[in-house]
């Protein structure tokens, strides 16, 4: 099943609690796979939301026969647009893909494959009791002894209190696990990104955020989406970041903003010629797998999907916030440590070589007026002492 079909489904009925009906899932993948078919060109904003659209369609055509939750549909793309693409796609989509009757043939080709659902739903529901005879027909499962064999690996397995071993239960120390798997391109970009335009300090913070998206849990994507626009997605990252920390509570001025993402572009663009990437196995052209020279609209394309998909709300972009209140902090330090230096400092006098009025007959130095009160002190005490 297609990953974005799935995610809009579960946006579209986020009350379903289990599992999504397969007619649901099938309805809407060919749904896609027809639009691609009868609409095949559309504006990039709205082939952001066309897996969406078609999830939508099917989820309104089968909501009474598989009495689906209500729908709350919440569009990646401005509601004016979404609503002209679902027209027109509601409008060229048969509708007939919906709910086959029962003994009627369906339609051929895609269309075909849709099952009906009421068969479907009586074998799914006949384990809850709703069909006792489908039910009483079915043998219970049966529980095999294990064998002697099994028994004592299973005990050899297992620490002395009984407890699966860490062997048995496979883990592996910390040391071994590798990091999320990224393209190879990605890292000596990133870092060619950071000498060039700077600040070297925003790199571990981009690499997070292009980590939970293309690796989300650690497992690659499976978003065509995200594959297919890497470079554009990092550049959009970097602008954000290096916003963020640049300008922390600022209003960025137009000028500066366009200039450096002209030279965001252009740096991009170089990386592929001036960045060297070690492979040791494999084919140097490999490494650069999904690499495409990008444009200033692909950048804002990706800011715009970034945003629709609420990518700056995962915990990396926390990361943003918490180093701009180090360096406040960092600087604030800095700042009270210089005052204090200031006011201990002992303030020094110069004194010219050609004047009379030197050091040694200036009785109101704090140094002398030190000695002097020392020198007081040991007087009145040995007075007393006498006395």
């Amino acid at each position: 099943m297609n990953r974005s079909i799935e995610q809009a489904l579960l946006s579209l009925i986020p009350t379903h609690n289990a599992a999504l009906p397969p007619q649901l899932t099938e309805l809407a993948s060919s749904l896609l796979a027809q639009s691609r078919h009868k609409a095949s060109t559309l504006k990039a904003e709205e082939e952001i939301a066309r897996p969406y659209a078609c999830a939508h369609i099917a989820c309104e055509r089968l909501k009474t026969t598989l009495n689906l939750p209500p729908i709350e549909p919440r569009p990646p793309i401005p509601p004016r647009i979404y609503k002209r693409l679902y027209s027109h796609l509601d409008k060229i989509l048969p509708s007939g893909t919906g709910t086959p009757g029962r003994g009627t043939p369906a339609r051929g080709g895609l269309e075909g494959r849709v099952r009906t659902p009421s068969t479907k739903l009586r074998e799914q529901l006949a384990p809850l009791g709703t069909s006792p005879q489908a039910s009483k027909s079915r043998p219970l499962p049966g529980r095999t002894t294990p064998s002697k064999e099994k028994s004592l690996a299973d005990f050899r397995d297992s620490n002395a209190d009984g407890t699966p071993s860490k062997k048995k239960l496979g883990t592996t120390p910390q040391s071994n696990r590798k990091p999320p798997p990224l393209p190879l391109w990605i890292r000596p970009t990133l870092r060619f990104l950071c000498k060039e335009l700077g600040p070297a300090s925003i790199g571990p913070i981009v690499a997070s955020g292009i980590e939970s998206i293309v690796c989300p849990n650690g497992k690659p994507t499976e978003d065509e989406w995200v594959k297919i626009n890497l470079v554009s997605l990092l550049g959009a990252l970097y602008l954000f970041v290096w916003r963020g920390v640049t300008f922390p509570g600022q209003d960025l001025d137009q000028s500066t903003y366009i200039k450096f993402r002209k030279q965001l572009v252009a740096t991009l663009n170089r990386a592929r010629k001036e960045v060297e990437i070690n492979v040791k196995d494999g084919d140097a052209e490999k490494a650069w797998e999904w690499w495409y020279d990008v444009k200033l609209k692909d950048l804002d394309m990706s800011a715009l999907v970034i945003n629709r998909h609420g990518w700056l709300e995962l915990d990396w972009a926390k990361g943003v916030q918490d180093f701009v209140h180090m360096n406040e902090e960092r600087a604030r330090d800095n700042e009270e440590d210089a005052e204090r230096e200031e006011r201990n400092a002992e303030p020094v006098q110069l004194r010219r070589a050609d004047t009379m009025f030197q050091e040694r007959y200036d009785f109101l130095t704090d140094r002398k007026r030190k000695a002097y009160a020392e020198w007081k002190d040991g007087i009145m005490k040995r007075i007393k002492a006498q006395g």
